[in-house]
């Protein structure tokens, strides 16, 4: 079984261009998660290229074995570290978790 986490977020810039840093911020924190989780299979994080302040900023795709992988993601200390950049960011959050 695999569990599949999809996160976005909604940035809270004023325009593109500060969105566009605050997308990068979010990027750089997730991106080392690959590393450092050992309950983490697969991760992936994008910025939305179309439509820009009608969709969400960056979305999260990651994959955990069952929900007690995403449970010790949720909290392992560098994902907490990493969500205190995503809360001086985000103005709105979305998510859905399901198996494939």
């Amino acid at each position: 079984m695999t569990l599949r986490h999809i996160v976005s977020w909604k940035m809270s810039g004023a325009d593109r261009a500060e969105r566009d840093a605050q997308a990068a911020d979010v990027i750089a924190a997730l991106l080392p998660l690959r590393e450092t989780v050992p309950s983490l299979r697969a991760l992936s994080v994008h910025r939305n290229e179309l439509f820009d302040g009608d969709n969400f900023d960056v979305t999260l795709i990651a994959d955990f074995d069952d929900a007690e992988g995403l449970a010790a993601y949720a909290s392992h200390p560098d994902h907490v570290e990493a969500g205190a950049v995503i809360k001086a960011n985000a103005s709105g959050r979305v998510a859905t978790d399901f198996t494939l």
